[in-house]
């Protein structure tokens, strides 16, 4: 004969009955299921603490997902617009030195229409060893072997200068720097762009734009300093 569980205040069945109960839910689990009294009874909180609410912990965990999901989507977003800025303002300031006629309107663009187009605060070309023009603004020489004291082994940095570097390199002190090896046609060089700002370059920047602008300078300078 059946128990009667479902009577109001019968007693809780014993173990044999309780084994049986297991079998016949483990072998029909959407007896449960498809019921949503009984589905929300056995999900919700109990007096002793013992029963987890597996749905509130499954939606919490959805939600923390969503949020991680969607920052880092806004993170990626941002990131492009950032690239899409850089790589236009790169593009304008190669481009002002192709209107470039000699080396003194080369001079004058890096000093005055770059820093601007860049949005930096100084921006100089040094040649080891060589002086590429009397009186320039951007064009300076500087001691051979600063770009292996500045660099080492490097093909370019970004992250902050010292007070000492940016006297050298840039005339005036800085915040962080971003620096890039020129070749000029076995002189070599440093393209540097210095910001008063300490978070404009940060180590592990990309440097992609950095050095197409390096590589558009040498281009432009080289010519003039077979002359």
């Amino acid at each position: 004969m059946e128990a009667n569980w479902n009577a109001r205040g019968a007693s809780a069945p014993g173990e044999t009955d309780m084994a049986a109960l297991r079998r016949a839910l483990m072998d029909n689990p959407d007896w449960v299921r498809s019921d949503t009294e009984l589905m929300t009874r056995l999900a919700g909180p109990s007096g002793d603490g013992n029963v987890v609410d597996f749905n509130a912990v499954v939606r919490d965990r959805l939600l923390a997902e969503n949020r991680r999901l969607k920052a880092t989507r806004e993170y990626m977003a941002e990131t492009a617009r950032a690239n899409l800025a850089l790589m236009g303002r790169t593009q304008v300031a190669a481009l002002s030195l192709m209107d470039c006629t000699d080396l003194v309107a080369l001079d004058t663009a890096l000093a005055t229409t770059l820093p601007v187009a860049l949005g930096v605060d100084a921006l100089t070309v040094l040649s080891e060893g060589v002086t590429p023009l009397s009186s320039a603004l951007a064009l300076r020489p500087c001691a051979p072997g600063l770009g292996d004291r500045l660099l080492g082994e490097d093909n370019d940095f970004t992250g902050p200068v010292n007070a000492g570097t940016s006297q050298a390199v840039f005339g005036r002190t800085l915040a962080s720097q971003a620096l890039a090896r020129l070749d000029l046609e076995g002189v070599p060089g440093i393209l540097a762009l210095g910001s008063s700002d300490g978070g404009m370059f940060e180590p592990g920047q990309g440097t992609e734009f950095l050095n197409f602008l390096a590589r558009a300078v040498e281009r432009r300078i080289i010519p003039w300093l077979r002359d």
